[in-house]
């Protein structure tokens, strides 16, 4: 997992709780790096896990819960210091539509050894669609987390229906989506 999302991470914590939390859920996490990240650098998937495991014990909310609200705010967390394609989409349509060919293509551009999820966003309307996603690291809750941050970042809503899950045996996660302008 890149650095810039373990920075997200503790940003995250920072803003929603304090420093002792985060030195807590440091504290509580059997991490390789000792818990410092740099943005570009590349760190064990399994420390996003233990920290966000950790992380959710102490603020008392579900790892499904504290997941989501974590995808909802690195979305504001990535346009803000991630790839500065982000900024250029006028909605989230726009922008899942060139996902892997514009902002993911640029991130391994930048970081030969990224790994980045992949997404499909196919739409049937203007306003609805079928977004596939697939990762080994089979966070869908975080990406769904993240499309509603990057729909409330282009001024929209979003309706998901997660029809299909990895972690009920399917090859890809996938979502039936529309999406309203607020």
């Amino acid at each position: 997992m890149m650095g810039i999302v373990f920075n997200a991470l503790e940003d995250f914590v920072l803003e929603t709780a304090d420093m002792e939390t985060w030195n807590a859920v440091i504290d509580a996490s059997d991490l390789k790096s000792g818990g410092v990240y740099t943005f570009g650098a590349t760190y064990d998937d399994n420390e996003i896990v233990c920290l966000a495991t950790n992380l959710c014990d102490q603020l008392g909310v579900s790892l499904e819960d504290g997941l989501t609200l974590f995808g909802q705010y690195l979305f504001g967390f990535l346009i803000n210091k991630g790839p500065v394609e982000l900024q250029e989409y006028e909605d989230t349509q726009s922008l899942l539509t060139n996902l892997e060919n514009v902002v993911h293509r640029d991130v391994k551009r930048l970081h030969p050894n990224a790994y980045t999820p992949f997404f499909k966003y196919t739409a049937e309307t203007h306003d609805t669609g079928t977004l596939i996603y697939n990762s080994k690291r089979q966070l869908c809750v975080v990406a769904g987390g993240l499309l509603q941050g990057a729909a409330k970042n282009y001024g929209q809503s979003v309706e998901m229906e997660h029809v299909e899950c990895m972690h009920d045996g399917a090859d890809n996660c996938k979502w039936q989506v529309s999406f309203f302008k607020l």
